[in-house]
């Protein structure tokens, strides 16, 4: 008897196939339950040679499985659960709104993680063809299982600091795969302790960072998967980690907390749209009294700000604040005359580069997306600006 395994890549294969109007497929018996995102393409599944060879010769087409809708993976973790720290989850609410990258930096046990874990709760549901095109990156890492086929949250990958850089982008010496990066595709890439990452892990994401894909080039071959993701990274202000309030429990020398932060190369942070400070919570925040809002409540929101930003750039053909190319912001999406005239102020002063500027204003139409307004106002601009300016409070 012939042995019958799982493969990976199926979906993608499948996809390109639909693409290309093949109208049949044979696949693995095991993958059968992919074809379910598919319609328009008759697939055969077999278990082994011989039914492969009855199907050609003879026509006959193998039993097909009973596919069993599978239980929906939703994360069970909730905002309601993380007490105080109010500004941080404004500050999420603002990056799920235009996908922008986050930075938080706080003191062990304040929230970093809770935080960054509850994030995908409030992002929109992925679209049909976003999560048809995320669960083809999760079958060609053999990962698809874990996640679930037809669930539409947003992927969360948070792979450990420890990491290799092979591991964060993707490759492989007998079949090239996705890394963290891709396998984060329209979701959030998680990286804790992000200082204490080897050298040029982290840097290797400016390139998907800014083009939305990860070339791979290896002696097989290249592929290209796509990388656009929210990248959310977390750290310590200081190496002992106690350097916050007044820093009095710090043990560390200005040089020690300076040297540890500058392992986040300056290229890396100018990507960063917002900065965060995590502070300890309050006693009256952790007080049995203290309410905090559910992910559900600030979702509501979230899908409600986004709708305005897709009202406004699909006909632009872009989907995300996050995405609007610089002609646009000094142009058509323009912020209000006040709110332009400071931000050149800044660039003047060398306060923020080139691209600092655009990143603050697409955050800052974030804002106003949260806020219902036509178009960011200088107050938009000054919270956009103090978003991304949170770093410099820890120098």
């Amino acid at each position: 008897m012939v042995a019958y395994r799982q493969a990976r890549g199926v979906l993608p294969a499948l996809l390109a196939l639909r693409n290309s109007e093949i109208e049949t497929a044979v696949i693995p018996f095991e993958n059968f339950s992919e074809t379910r995102l598919l319609k328009n393409l008759k697939i055969i599944p077999v278990k082994t040679i011989r039914d492969v060879l009855g199907w050609l010769r003879r026509n006959e087409i193998p039993e097909q499985p009973t596919v069993i809708d599978e239980e929906i993976k939703v994360d069970t973790k909730d905002f309601s659960e993380v007490l105080g720290q109010e500004s941080a989850k404004y500050a999420l609410e603002v990056a799920a709104v235009g996908s922008h990258h986050v930075l938080m930096i706080g003191p062990p046990g304040t929230g970093k993680t809770m935080l960054a874990e509850r994030f995908p709760t409030i992002m929109p549901p992925l679209t049909e063809d976003e999560s048809i095109q995320v669960s083809a990156i999760h079958s060609l890492s053999g990962d698809l299982q874990h996640r679930g086929i037809s669930t539409r949250q947003p992927p969360f990958v948070a792979p450990h600091h420890t990491t290799s850089r092979a591991a964060m982008i993707g490759g492989g010496s007998h079949a090239i795969k996705p890394g963290a990066c891709s396998l984060a595709h329209r979701g959030i890439l998680f990286v804790d302790e992000a200082p204490e990452c080897a050298t040029g892990v982290l840097d290797a994401l400016r390139q998907p960072l800014e083009s939305g894909a990860v070339t791979i080039s290896r002696a097989i071959g290249s592929a290209t998967f796509p990388a656009q993701f929210v990248l959310a990274l977390a750290a310590n202000p200081c190496p002992c980690g106690r350097f916050a309030g007044r820093g009095r429990a710090c043990q560390c020398t200005s040089v020690q907390v300076r040297r540890y932060l500058h392992r986040l190369s300056g290229p890396l942070l100018d990507r960063i749209d917002i900065r965060l400070q995590v502070l300890p919570p309050t006693r009256e925040s952790l007080s049995s009294h203290a309410r905090s809002e559910s992910s559900a409540e600030m979702r509501a929101r979230v899908i409600e700000a986004r709708g305005r930003s897709e009202a406004r750039l699909l006909p632009l053909g872009i989907s995300r604040n996050s995405e609007i190319p610089a002609s646009l912001l000094r142009e058509k999406l323009r912020a209000e005359r006040s709110a332009m005239v400071f931000l050149h102020g800044e660039l003047e002063k060398e306060n923020i580069t080139a691209r600092g500027f655009h990143k603050v204003l697409r955050v800052a139409w974030s804002i106003a997306d949260l806020a219902a307004h036509e178009i960011p106002s200088l107050s938009d601009v000054q919270q956009a600006m103090t978003l991304r300016e949170g770093l410099e409070l820890m120098s």
